[in-house]
């Protein structure tokens, strides 16, 4: 594996064709009861997929504050990180995380993890927050083990003509140790 910065604009083609899908065979269902939510986790019978377009992908990168990427030995990207700044309130978005499906299990997502927040502490910023759908269980189970915490969910936040019903959105926030 090979961790480099993201080279923009040089790196546009090689985001327009990454694969950054996922399936999963459950998904969290939002409980919202008073002030208070639950995420349930639910079996489907037919196994969710969820495909990325490349716009987005490129865009996450081209207005990023910090970009990595894993190439493997034949210069193919294997997973990158995107993070955004909010000097505002002293805070970092990470935009976005993706592993390949092919290369995913080996450590990729844990080592663009580290590289995301070894950036946000740099930029002395309180926590790293990021957003995911409930449909991306695999995605909620990683950042849960790697210490992120479940901070709330926005129901209206996606336009239902642009993605699936059963999903919403999901924030999750890590508190990074700085003054």
């Amino acid at each position: 594996m090979n961790l480099r910065p993201l080279r923009w604009p040089d790196d546009a083609p090689r985001l327009q064709v990454f694969d950054a899908s996922y399936s999963t065979s459950a998904l969290f269902v939002p409980e919202v009861v008073d002030m208070s939510v639950v995420l349930r986790e639910t079996g489907l019978a037919v196994p969710f997929h969820k495909t990325y377009a490349p716009e987005t992908l490129v865009e996450a990168a081209a207005t990023a504050a910090f970009a990595v990427a894993t190439e493997s030995t034949n210069g193919i990207f294997e997973g990158f990180a995107t993070v955004q700044l909010q000097r505002w309130n002293r805070s970092a978005e990470l935009s976005a995380l993706f592993v390949a499906p092919g290369s995913r299990g080996r450590g990729l997502g844990r080592t663009l993890l580290a590289a995301a927040l070894d950036f946000a502490r740099s930029e002395r910023v309180r926590c790293l927050t990021l957003e995911t759908q409930t449909s991306n269980v695999p995605a909620i189970r990683f950042y849960q083990r790697m210490g992120f915490r479940f901070c709330g969910i926005h129901t209206a936040l996606y336009d239902p003509a642009a993605v699936a019903p059963e999903e919403v959105a999901v924030f999750f926030t890590y508190a990074l140790d700085v003054p």
